[in-house]
């Protein structure tokens, strides 16, 4: 079955639950919960609403169709995320990979008068501590996960120790804490010092997701607008948003719309993925866009590349609700989850620069908008 559904969002609600009830294989209970969350004063019968969240149709990403739980306000960001699926899909659709799986933890060290003596101490006793580390997840160790190395460097007057950390399909916070908080108890005693913070790090470069996908130029023609004309434009707004912060904030704040909604939807810490994905963005000095935007021959190419720690177990994924979205997306692990949420994100940034150069965002939007207010105020 396809999630290519172009006009899915003018479907009955009875039809919408009926087909993805039938793509994800939902059960009596699953049935129940939607039709629970439809009944809150809240929810409004309007494009994508399902009832917990939106879904967005037409994603096609590593040859998997995909319907995928969103939860935002605004049903614009859920309508343009699934226009931009469809146009991605006819280029073969969007193809993505982790490039580690890695989180990162800091143990800062107060008070070292021998930084190069510290180091070497904690260094001789490397194993043990990675030891002491997987002995407080031996499940995490026993499915190839757990602490794998750290490194150490001097930060003004503190030394710290950066612990990696496999975490598997679990964002991880309080796994990497708690490993921490262990080994810092054995550290302090090699170099007689004090401990400071033991924390995990929200900038999970160790940890990033790679997506690529591309749209043929003369399906990107838009009302009055070419193909190429509006190519041309996306062009024009990649190029500002390299060149100045302005527009590169609001680049990436249009990207985050769709990952924060599948983050949401999933129970996922959609403010530490934010922190993380703008830190990443001014990495390198200069705060730039977090997607690219080029032609290759008869194609527009996009990709984005960001840390992303996304989990399927632990926290709030554990909720009816959430665990409903994961059964819907019908992901194996959150290495698949990130590479769909990081896929819509790059959908979200391909809906907001075509019409941003060409007809202007309002039109859609603003009449998405003015629909749902409607909506609510008959209520």
């Amino acid at each position: 079955m396809t999630s290519s559904l172009s006009q899915f969002h003018q479907l009955p609600l009875v039809e919408k639950i009926k087909t993805v009830a039938s793509f994800s294989s939902l059960d009596k209970k699953d049935l129940k919960l939607i039709d629970q969350y439809q009944k809150l004063p809240d929810f409004v019968d309007l494009e994508n609403n399902f009832g917990p969240f939106k879904i967005a149709s037409n994603f096609l990403i590593n040859n998997k169709d995909y319907f995928v739980p969103m939860e935002i306000e605004e049903p614009s960001v859920v309508a343009a995320a699934s226009r931009a699926a469809k146009l991605v899909r006819e280029g073969g659709g969007f193809f993505g990979k982790y490039l580690g799986n890695q989180m990162i933890g800091q143990l800062q060290l107060i008070g070292i008068k021998n930084f190069e003596r510290a180091k070497r101490e904690i260094f001789k006793n490397k194993k043990e501590i990675l030891k002491k580390a997987n002995e407080t997840n031996k499940f995490l160790l026993s499915i190839s996960g757990g602490a794998k190395d750290f490194e150490i460097k001097k930060i003004k007057n503190f030394l710290v120790l950066y612990l990696f950390v496999d975490t598997k399909d679990a964002m991880g916070a309080n796994l990497v804490n708690t490993m921490l908080e262990e080994i810092a108890l054995f550290v302090v005693k090699i170099v007689k010092t004090e401990i400071g913070l033991r924390i995990i790090s929200n900038f999970a470069e160790r940890r990033t997701v790679s997506i690529k996908g591309k749209v043929p130029i003369e399906k990107l023609a838009l009302d009055e607008f070419s193909g190429a004309k509006v190519a041309q434009r996306i062009l024009y707004g990649q190029k500002l948003a390299e060149n100045d912060i302005y527009r590169a904030v609001t680049h990436n704040k249009g990207v985050m719309n769709g990952i924060d909604a599948v983050a949401l939807a999933t129970g996922n810490d959609f403010r530490a993925i934010e922190s993380g994905v703008h830190s990443f963005a001014a990495k390198d000095g200069k705060y730039k866009p977090v997607t690219k935007w080029g032609l290759e021959k008869k194609f527009l190419k996009g990709e984005i590349k960001i840390p992303l720690a996304i989990a399927t177990v632990g926290g709030a994924t554990a909720t009816k609700k959430s665990r409903l979205a994961l059964k819907i997306l019908g992901v194996k692990n959150a290495q698949e989850l990130g590479i769909v949420a990081a896929s819509v994100g790059l959908a979200n940034n391909l809906a907001a620069l075509s019409v941003l150069g060409t007809e202007g965002i309002q039109k859609g939007h603003m009449k998405l908008h003015q629909e749902f207010l409607k909506k609510t105020a008959k209520k």
